[in-house]
């Protein structure tokens, strides 16, 4: 607990449920002469697209110390200048939150989120300057029982959870803790990770407080989820080898129908997912897949504490958020991310190696279904997320790359080639130290060569030719000799149907490709994706056309692929469409199924041995 005064001081109010909104006081006690520019950020750290949070400011208006209105004039679409004053000033604004996401701002009658980017306006002038924040209760009997989840530091006579006084030393500490008030439930753990000894201290150890926040309503088995959580915790506290960064860490979780997502920050991570793919106490006996995915979920986002968070681009570690921040490095961020969130839960023994290599041959099929790969570069694809990766329209199967899954796949190469160039000593695990260690330890941005300079220079060894393909090339990854090196085999096969995600051998599969996603429509179905190079897209089907029949025979969501693969391949089919209100007959010619659908096996357990674990 602080004992903390601040010039800036925030204080926020739940006012309208039914409204979505917030109000917040910003007061300034020692105004500038010159006085001020307010701004609010154009997007947030980890989502790397323009949001303009500004656009939900719906009052503002400003007063002196005898409650007399100042004037308070807009500059650009998220910028505010106020006038000198020699007293204190109070600017008074209520915010529209209604985006159930992990990015921005919610007010909901079972809980309401909010991050700072979304709520908090800077003071241009003092940005440096430390901060009070007081969160108000709201006066509503629906929220006679609310709480507060967030890793602010406390203040004065405040205890975690109370509502209350908070602080924070400057406004970029202030917007990198998120806040939930709500009912939700604490699901804690410990972990306690020993201390590299010095010659003052022997045997020392490290305990790092967690909160697993459920808000939303769940009947899950939380003594397993703590459990699994705190081995997962454990091991990456264990692959930085180093004190860890935080003593107190929340998973604050927001539980819906079916949504997800998670959004790292300093000393927590915002998720949102499915309340019915959390654990029962019924399933003890497995690891259902949805649970899975969530152990990943909050793997990636733990891993970034260290990750992105405090290791990150030098153009990342400068930016205002007032504008893009361009960096050809998010491959690095979210693609070795992305690697190790699932590689850590069979480390740590949360699942087998099986399960593992499941999940991975999902990741490689979703790669090979991307024939985007051929056209962007992973490195162009970081830099044009803003754009590209952030804003996909209906061709970005065909056009971008993402950088999270090539990343990952990237990753996953390096971290072999590097074993085998060292006779087994190193891997990618060395590369995250050194990165921790040289540069987000010391607060130094990352220079665009950096994976070069370790691997090549720092560790010697002959991979130059495999990163120039690999980053700066759209050259197929050699991923199948790899795999095969540390005894695993990598089959192909075609899709099941249009659920199939791979990973898994089929008993039986499609033996026609057709090449275009759909949706059910009141009659027929419509299209919403084209892949290249496919029956569908060489027939000329085009996104938001309604396909009505093939050969004059309806179809439907559930039918059409089962009519559509009664058709021998070089068949010729009509296809019956509604393109803006006209009736097309286009030529479809059948083809044979793609093999775009991968899954794993282990051909030598001797050679997996110098990759992944010994599995229970």
């Amino acid at each position: 607990m602080l004992q903390h005064s601040a010039d800036i001081h925030y204080t926020l109010n739940v006012s309208s449920l039914a409204g979505h909104t917030l109000d917040i006081s910003l007061q300034i006690n020692m105004p500038s002469k010159d006085g001020h520019e307010l701004t609010l950020p154009a997007w947030i750290p980890g989502s790397y697209m323009i949001r303009d949070f500004a656009k939900n400011i719906v009052e503002i208006s400003a007063q002196d110390a005898q409650c007399q209105p100042l004037s308070i004039h807009k500059l650009d679409k998220q910028t505010w200048k106020l006038p000198a004053n020699s007293g204190p000033i109070t600017v008074n604004y209520c915010v529209y939150a209604f985006d159930l996401s992990v990015r921005s701002a919610y007010v909901f009658d079972d809980f309401s989120f909010f991050n700072g980017t979304s709520t908090f306006l800077a003071i241009k002038e003092h940005r440096e300057a430390p901060v009070l924040v007081t969160l108000i209760k709201p006066e509503l009997a629906q929220c006679q029982h609310w709480r507060v989840a967030t890793t602010l530091p406390l203040a004065k006579a405040t205890q975690h959870h109370d509502f209350g006084d908070y602080c924070a030393d400057n406004y970029n500490d202030l917007i990198d803790h998120p806040i939930l008030m709500g009912n939700y439930d604490i699901v804690p753990f410990d972990v306690v990770t020993p201390i590299a000894s010095t010659s003052l201290q022997q045997n020392a150890e490290h305990t790092c407080h967690f909160e697993l926040i459920l808000a939303g309503g769940h009947r899950s088995d939380t003594q397993r989820m703590a459990a699994d959580l705190r081995k997962l915790c454990a091991h990456h506290f264990a692959l930085f080898g180093d004190t860890p960064p935080v003593e107190r860490y929340l998973f604050i979780t927001m539980l819906t129908g079916k949504d997800f997502g998670g959004l790292e920050h300093m000393s927590s991570t915002a998720l949102l997912y499915s309340r019915d793919d959390l654990p029962s106490t019924a399933q003890a006996d497995h690891m259902p897949d949805g649970y899975r995915t969530f152990l990943s979920l909050c793997s990636h986002e733990f891993l970034h504490t260290w990750h992105v968070k405090r290791t990150k681009p030098a153009a990342l570690q400068a930016s205002t958020l007032s504008h893009e921040a361009y960096t050809p490095q998010l491959w690095i961020y979210e693609g070795f991310t992305s690697y190790y969130d699932d590689l850590s839960l069979t480390r740590s023994q949360v699942t087998n190696n099986e399960s593992y290599l499941e999940v991975l041959g999902q990741t490689l099929t979703r790669l090979e279904r991307n024939a985007g790969r051929f056209k962007q570069t992973v490195t162009a694809s970081s830099f044009d997320a803003w754009t590209k990766f952030y804003q996909q329209d209906a061709s970005a199967i065909n056009n971008i790359v993402s950088y999270y899954v090539k990343g990952a796949v990237i990753a996953l190469c390096l971290d072999l080639h590097i074993r085998a160039a060292s006779q087994h000593t190193k891997s990618l695990d060395d590369v995250m130290r050194y990165l921790w260690q040289r540069h987000g330890k010391m607060n130094i941005g990352t220079p665009d060569d950096i994976i070069q300079h370790i691997v090549l220079n720092e560790m010697g060894l002959p991979l130059a030719a495999f990163l120039q393909d690999a980053l700066n090339t759209t050259k197929e990854l050699t991923v199948s000799e790899l795999l095969h090196d540390f005894g695993v085999t990598l089959h192909k096969r075609p899709r099941i149907d249009a659920s199939d995600v791979g990973g898994k051998p089929a008993p039986r599969v499609q033996k026609t490709q057709f090449g275009a996603a759909f949706k059910a429509a009141d009659t027929g179905v419509l299209v919403t994706q084209v892949s290249e190079n496919t029956p569908a897209y060489n027939a000329g089907l085009q996104v938001g056309d309604q396909l009505i029949s093939l050969d004059d025979w309806q179809v439907s969501a559930a039918n059409l692929l089962t009519i559509y693969n009664q058709y021998a391949p070089k068949t010729n089919v009509t296809v019956t469409v509604l393109r803006h209100q006209r009736l097309k007959h286009l030529s479809l010619t059948v083809d044979n199924a793609l093999l775009d659908t991968i899954y794993l096996t282990v051909s030598d357990a001797q050679k997996l041995k110098n990759w992944l674990p010994e599995s229970n």
